[in-house]
């Protein structure tokens, strides 16, 4: 299911990748996660679920929890579906530590805290570079509002003030 067809109270996890994926990539990606999604399952009940590949980077996953909640067990699919692509890959989707900063043509600069303190300190991050908010805890939150400033992320308010 589209992400666009869920209630905008739906729960969101989101996962930023350590690099853009090539076409190719971002192919096998959507279509493992199209084949999931589909397929994904709590205990025995079908889950009102999607997801959205954007930037070449940011794999937002949502569910329904109105229809039916997932379980614990069910979210780690996720997770190990993610760690296996990583496996045949060397894409690692599961780094909760990284910085994601869409750019125009549909990619995006991703950065490690340190890249992005060297870059904040070169001039090419600046407090107002808007990236990826990926804080939020409903679909409807994130469609709204996907950016946000960079001194509002956890990272810019962290590097900001070593800088000060």
């Amino acid at each position: 299911m589209s992400i666009t067809q869920l209630s905008p109270g739906s729960r969101v996890w989101f996962f930023i990748a350590n690099r853009n994926l090539n076409s190719e990539e971002a192919a096998q990606l959507t279509g493992a996660m199209s084949e999931f999604v589909r397929g994904w399952k709590s205990h025995g009940s079908e889950l009102s679920a999607g997801f959205d590949f954007r930037w070449n980077a940011l794999l937002t996953v949502a569910v329904d929890e109105s229809v039916e909640a997932p379980s614990g067990c069910s979210i780690d699919k996720v997770f190990r579906l993610l760690n296996d692509f990583m496996t045949a890959t060397g894409i690692d989707f599961l780094n909760r530590l990284l910085l994601l900063v869409p750019s125009g043509d549909e990619t995006a600069n991703i950065y490690t805290s340190s890249a992005a303190k060297e870059a904040l300190e070169k001039g090419t991050l600046t407090e107002n570079t808007p990236v990826a908010d990926v804080m939020h805890t409903t679909l409807g939150s994130f469609v709204n509002s996907p950016l946000q400033p960079f001194h509002h992320h956890w990272m810019g308010k962290q590097l900001i003030r070593q800088n000060a």
